[in-house]
């Protein structure tokens, strides 16, 4: 099976669930200050895949599917959720 560009833009849109939910065990779960701390970096660490995958879209001059939106969304409201209890 090949790997085609459409199937990788779509797990960089994807990884965005891994890197929130890794941020949340850091936070929630483990809750020490070093924990807090690596949380916020996977939850930042989380931006890269998306921005990857719209620069590829940007350079292809294509829109971006459904799944840039919820990416995005996902990564706005935890941010704000994390910041809330973390900040």
């Amino acid at each position: 099976m090949a790997l085609t560009r459409e199937t990788v833009v779509r797990n960089l849109w994807a990884s965005t669930a891994l890197f929130v939910t890794a941020a949340f065990i850091a936070f929630v779960v483990v809750r020490s200050d070093a924990a807090v701390r690596v949380g916020w970096m996977l939850y930042f660490a989380g931006w890269l895949p998306p921005l990857a995958a719209l620069a590829i879209c940007v350079a292809r001059k294509e829109r971006p599917d459904a799944g840039g939106a919820v990416a995005l969304t996902i990564l706005v409201a935890f941010g704000i959720l994390f910041w809330l209890n973390h900040g």
